[in-house]
């Protein structure tokens, strides 16, 4: 669910829905997502989220991908911690986890008027065995998963001990970090610092080679807890987690964003406690980027988000880490200069500025003489001959060929632009976009195969720019180092950027789906309907004519099903992935390409009188969903810098 989907579409339908209810469809559907063959795959191609090798860090003897992990109130069954560990995320927490699972006496409730949870003073909770279960494969997740146990509190001091040290013992072997939720308990039960110490201290001992954290909530007595806090760090406690929840007006407690002011209190009086020597994770009311920076500024290590992918979205972790990696790199000195010829954007830009060229010399002699004589040739017929054959004939080519004339010089627009301003500053997305599009083009190439047809300049400009690409393949990408500072906070430019992003990732679907039934049609049937009434005849008239003449109008039918493929995707995934603050670069790149294609297939249309309003309505309306969808854009990816 990516924000351009969720903000737009799923949020509004999920929030009709109970707590409860929408959380576990949401979780439902993206966990079976990922249990599918290629389900993961299918997460990381909507979302491109991955985290920046850069912002890996390393705290208690565990890897972290980011600084911004995912807190316990979110996914507390692990019912899509496969899907979650795509979104970027530097670890998941998961839990309570308890020996047998508890259903809380009354359900989660949104109070979407403050963007918070409420939560029973006995929350829902996953059993032991179910939580091994769903975590049996953690080892192979892209992120560590934090696990936070809790003992139900009407139990005996010796009761809760006893289960602790049971969870402990046959927790899943892959699980390194575990959160203790017990503290509270302590505290409330007026425990001595001996009968605290000695807890500590036994299940440390049991856990082994887990790493234990300590739980404290936001709202919880500092000055009470930091005795037998320090207690826990001397006895092995390697950390400490600030959970985000603090005890609402009457009963149960309240998650998100109420919470912030009190966990960033709670930060700062540990930091100022223990300085730099304790491993802080922080949670609590993070709803925007600036508020993560807000509690990494404050002292924390790590820090998790919830309620805030509920509220905000869940891009709010790619968001937090692109503003975290322009953070990383904004004093970075230059490299060395690096020779041209090794990088991969000098070959790209040479594969598109061979498809531009070789567009406009397809448009100009598809608006001149239309056929060349190799084609001539082929059929056996000289210029001046083809309307003998259909008075409409000539046009009909035309209309195909100024089509896919206009549509290479679209793609050639983008590589050209992508290479230059994308994958020349080490973007790894537009690289992905070019090579994705490109292999796709050059595959469509063997689509004569279908038809027959080898149309020798064609076959002579393949070869030549796949060179390029192999080229661009085996060169280098460089590293990316972004120049325009994210948004800390949602704009309303943002929030309406979303909806033109919707529909420019509906029109980026679009043009693929066209690609692939006009492909079809080019080693199938060659005709629909409204071609063969445009030319007032039959496919059989037209074969008996000349057999020679449906293969040579298959080919241009192919080919140009091939080149919207491509043209597919390269409008298709900038929308997917690259949509920044400030690519103005993008934003026209993509309006005078996407005009030009859409000008020169509508306007030859109108040039040769083939008006059938039906064979016309994909085209327009191609067109309109791409103009409303980047002046929707425009304040975001335009605006001020």
């Amino acid at each position: 669910m990516p924000d351009w989907f969720y903000r737009t579409v799923s949020r509004p339908i999920l929030f009709r829905f109970s707590a409860p209810r929408a959380r576990d469809f949401a979780l439902g559907f993206m966990g079976g997502l990922s249990r599918l063959p290629f389900g993961p795959y299918l997460i990381d191609f909507l979302g491109h989220m991955r985290a920046d090798p850069r912002l890996r860090q390393s705290f208690v003897e565990t890897d972290f991908p980011s600084a911004v992990g995912i807190g316990p109130w979110l996914d507390n069954h692990a019912v899509a911690t496969k899907a979650l560990a795509r979104f970027g995320v530097g670890f998941i927490e998961v839990g309570p986890v308890t020996l047998e699972r508890h259903v809380a006496t009354r359900p989660m409730k949104r109070l979407d008027d403050r963007e918070a949870f409420w939560i029973d003073d006995s929350p829902d909770s996953i059993s032991l065995d179910d939580c091994n279960r769903r975590l049996g494969d953690v080892s192979s997740l892209a992120a560590p998963v934090i696990v936070r146990l809790r003992c139900d509190a009407e139990k005996s001091d010796a009761e809760i001990e006893q289960e602790s040290r049971h969870l402990l013992r046959e927790l899943t072997p892959g699980v390194r970090l575990v959160s203790l939720d017990v503290l509270e308990t302590a505290l409330a039960r007026g425990w001595s610092i001996e009968q605290w110490a000695t807890y500590v201290r036994d299940v440390v001992t049991e856990a082994r080679d887990i790493r234990l954290l300590l739980v404290v909530s936001a709202d919880q007595d500092f000055e009470r807890a930091a005795l037998l806090i320090d207690v826990a760090f001397n006895e092995g406690a390697a950390g400490l987690i600030v959970d985000g929840s603090m005890r609402a007006e009457l009963d149960g407690r309240i998650a998100g964003l109420p919470v912030r002011e009190l966990t960033l209190d709670q930060v700062r009086r540990l930091r100022a406690r223990y300085s730099d020597d304790v491993f802080v994770v922080a949670s609590g009311g993070v709803h925007e980027p600036e508020h993560a920076l807000e509690l990494l500024s404050a002292g924390a290590d790590l820090i998790a988000v919830d309620t805030g992918l509920v509220y905000t979205g869940p891009g709010l972790v790619k968001r937090t880490n692109d503003c975290l990696l322009f953070e990383a790199t904004r004093d970075t000195p230059s490299g060395v200069p690096e020779r041209v010829p090794e990088l991969s954007w000098f070959w790209t830009t040479l594969m598109g500025a061979g498809m531009l060229i070789g567009g406009f010399l397809a448009l100009i002699i598809a608006a001149t003489r239309i056929v060349l004589p190799y084609d001539e040739s082929y059929l056996g017929v000289a210029l001046g001959g083809f309307p003998a054959i259909n008075p409409h004939l000539l046009d009909f080519m035309a209309h195909d060929r100024i089509t896919l004339a206009g549509t290479m010089v679209a793609i050639g627009l983008l590589y050209v632009s992508l290479s230059l301003y994308g994958i020349r500053h080490g973007v790894h997305w537009a690289r992905q976009a070019v090579l994705i599009s490109a292999f796709t083009g050059f595959a469509s190439f063997f689509l004569f195969l279908g038809f027959g047809y080898l149309d020798p300049f064609h076959a002579f400009v393949t070869a030549v720019l796949f060179q390029f690409l192999l080229l661009g393949v085996h060169a280098r990408l460089g590293t990316y180092t972004p120049v325009v500072r994210p948004d800390v906070r949602s704009t309303r430019a943002w929030r309406m950027s979303l909806w033109g992003q919707l529909l420019l990732v509906i029109h980026g679907f679009a043009l693929l789906s066209a690609g692939i039934v006009i492909s079809v049609i080019g080693v199938t049937h060659v005709f629909v309907h409204e071609d063969l009434h445009f030319m007032q005849t039959t496919a059989d008239a037209l074969s008996s004519a000349n057999p020679r003449l449906v293969p040579l109008v298959a080919h241009d039918r192919a080919t140009l099903g091939g080149m919207l493929l491509a043209s597919g995707w390269l409008f298709l995934l900038p929308a997917l992935w690259g949509y920044r603050k400030g690519s103005s670069w993008l934003w026209w790149t993509t309006l005078v390409a996407g005009v030009f294609a859409y000008t020169a297939g509508i306007g030859v249309h109108f040039a040769v009188g083939y008006l059938s309003g039906k064979h016309l309505l994909p085209a327009f309306g191609g067109l309109v969903l791409m103009l409303v969808g980047l002046a929707l854009s425009y304040p975001f990816l335009c605006g001020r810098k």
